[in-house]
């Protein structure tokens, strides 16, 4: 697959044990967008453990799903196309032949992936979406598990072992105490997890997501989205073991997922609790980002792996959703004073702020600090978790005249501290005086610029562009010098 940096389109197929899907990557940034996403349950590998051969069933479905997923990437002209197979087809007698038959009908070639190959394209998916990732890898497919060590962007120690849950669940039925013990005896496999102890633990996968999604509906999480999504070790340990104990028919009301899914997720779960005895983890972190991704990574040219996917992402959509894309540098330079001893990753959100501080322009007035609030919040970004997502998104809806605490606002707010608060307020309300002063042009902000001492915010005006500093201006100028906790005055130089 060759990833070429333009508008073009990437099509992954990735055939499981099981679902099957098909995603389509637009774009030819470090942080594609996704133009089509579909899955369809197959369970091609359910029936493997007991009689090595693919689910008859599945089969069916898997091919006219494959059918389907042909004709529309003929219709769409995409001719960038990465189908692989993973454990199901590795492990079945007739998985050879079943790729054969798929690609003879299909018309594309199909990648059988080994399970090291597996491991290592995942991992790449986290590091995609997670550049400063720092810990174990866990994809759980239906019917493998590949672990693999992560260290400063570099892949270390991988395995790939048959603790799929529908191979589990296949092989011991009701057992539930012989799964277990399964799951505990193969696990040994992999004696370097225990230096796992104190990192994070990512984990990939339709299964875990599941998981996580009960997670976060039973503690009224305040954002609906699972990528990025964290659980403490003490969470874990214990979420995991009632779920690990439950039964898939006292499951079936769960909200948003998936019967088939739902059948998998207490062994799963008692995956998940094992890993988390042996390796000490501290804690885990959903990526939503695994093995499709990390086959278009792993493509990408190596300076362009070496991109901000934030950032980039954020400039994509300025030059597309924004009128004046350029004008974002000189934000970021122009509302540093208001942040003195910043960190750098700080000041890296306040240029993504500034990236995106004026996509909500066309919106209507009375709605557009909501617009803002929920493209940020529930946008495609990689390289920022929950917490940073919505320090940016509430500086937005303040620039767009949000007030904090009141709305929609006011849940977001409890993923930040204090501190966090009123870096969101303060940012947003000096985007909203930078914005008024420019009109969204850059070559304005030169006239005027901030200073501030121990008591008061100055707004130094050069002499001949007095006029600039106008009623509205020294409005805004007060609303942030109260913020900061000063009083304002406006100078000329």
């Amino acid at each position: 697959m060759t990833y070429r940096p333009s508008d073009h389109r990437i099509a992954v197929i990735d055939i499981g044990s099981n679902s099957v899907r098909l995603v389509v990557f637009e774009g030819g940034g470090r942080f594609p967008a996704i133009a089509f996403n579909e899955k369809v349950m197959c369970g091609l590998g359910r029936t493997v453990a007991a009689t090595r051969r693919l689910d008859p069933e599945g089969m069916v479905l898997a091919l006219q799903t494959l059918d389907r997923f042909a004709l529309l990437l003929r219709e769409m002209r995409i001719k960038e196309v990465r189908a692989v197979a993973t454990a199901a087809m590795r492990d079945a007698e007739n998985g050879r032949a079943f790729v054969d038959a798929i690609e003879t009908r299909c018309g594309f070639p199909v990648d059988l992936l080994s399970g090291g190959e597996e491991g290592r394209y995942s991992a790449m998916g986290v590091l995609a979406g997670i550049p400063e990732a720092d810990g174990i890898v866990g994809d759980l497919g239906g019917g493998s598990l590949e672990l693999v060590d992560i260290r400063q962007g570099a892949i270390g120690n991988a395995v790939s072992l048959p603790l799929g849950p529908l191979l589990l669940m296949d092989e011991f039925a009701k057992k539930r105490a012989a799964a277990i013990a399964r799951i505990a005896e193969t696990l040994q496999q992999a004696p370097w997890l225990g230096e796992g102890k104190g990192r994070d633990f990512y984990a990939v996968g339709g299964a875990w997501r599941a998981l996580a999604r009960l997670h976060l509906e039973r503690g009224n999480y305040p954002l609906h989205i699972l990528h990025h999504y964290e659980m403490d070790r003490a969470e874990v340990m214990e979420f995991c073991g009632v779920l690990a104990g439950m039964s898939a028919q006292s499951l079936v009301k769960a909200p948003r997922i998936a019967q088939r899914r739902l059948e998998s997720l207490p062994m799963a779960a008692a995956v998940m609790r094992r890993i988390f005895e042996l390796s000490g983890c501290r804690r885990l972190v959903i990526s939503a980002l695994g093995l499709r991704e990390g086959l278009v990574y792993a493509a990408m040219p190596e300076e362009l792996r070496k991109v901000d996917p934030l950032l980039d992402a954020c400039g994509d959509i300025a030059r597309r959703s924004g009128r004046f894309a350029e004008h974002a540098d000189k934000l970021l330079e122009w509302t540093a004073p208001l942040f003195a001893n910043e960190s750098a990753a700080d000041k890296r959100l306040r240029h993504a702020a500034a990236l995106l501080s004026d996509v909500a322009w066309q919106g209507h007035p009375d709605y557009r600090a909501e617009k803002v609030l929920s493209e940020v919040l529930y946008g495609r970004f990689g390289g920022i978790d929950h917490r940073g997502a919505a320090k940016v998104a509430l500086a937005l809806y303040v620039a767009y005249g949000g007030t904090l605490g009141e709305g929609i606002a006011g849940d977001v707010e409890r993923l930040l501290n204090n501190g966090d608060r009123n870096w969101s307020r303060t940012l947003g309300l000096g985007l909203r005086l930078a914005q008024r002063i420019s009109g969204g042009t850059s070559s304005a902000l030169r006239f005027a610029r901030l200073e501030m001492s121990a008591d008061t915010l100055f707004l130094k005006v050069q002499e001949p562009r007095q006029a600039i500093a106008g009623e509205v201006v020294c409005r805004r100028l007060d609303a942030l010098a109260k913020a900061v906790g000063r009083k304002s005055a406006v100078l000329p130089e």
